[in-house]
């Protein structure tokens, strides 16, 4: 099983820069809900184009932090959205779900150990 995230790449971004590591994270923790939000209405929906975009967004988001199991959960949404094909969506989502909750207790638990 992959890591949730790569601890060392991510540092590696933000140059060693916790505060800016802590504002990345804050954004995170704003923006996915509402991301994530817009993909379960699409889902839901049956809207294939916005499924792509809005796990496309979070998709990007999510690369920032090095996070391979959510941004391959996001791939996944983001490809059957734009392939038009939703079977299997409602797993798919839940998948995302579980990742993205994985990745963002990940994150703090980490802010936490280099702030202590």
């Amino acid at each position: 099983m992959s890591e949730i995230f790569d601890r060392n790449e991510l540092m590696e971004r933000v140059d060693g820069d916790i505060e800016f590591l802590q504002e990345t994270i804050a954004m995170l923790d704003e923006d996915c809900p509402t991301l994530f939000a817009q993909i379960r209405a699409a889902a839901a929906s049956g809207d294939a184009e916005q499924l792509a975009a809005a796990a496309h967004a979070l998709k990007g988001m999510l690369a920032n932090f090095c996070a391979e199991p959510a941004e391959a959960a996001a791939r996944e949404l983001e490809m059957m959205g734009r392939n038009g094909q939703l079977t299997g969506v409602e797993v798919a989502t839940e998948q995302m779900q579980l990742e993205l909750d994985r990745l963002q207790k990940a994150l703090h638990e980490f802010l936490r150990s280099v702030t202590e």
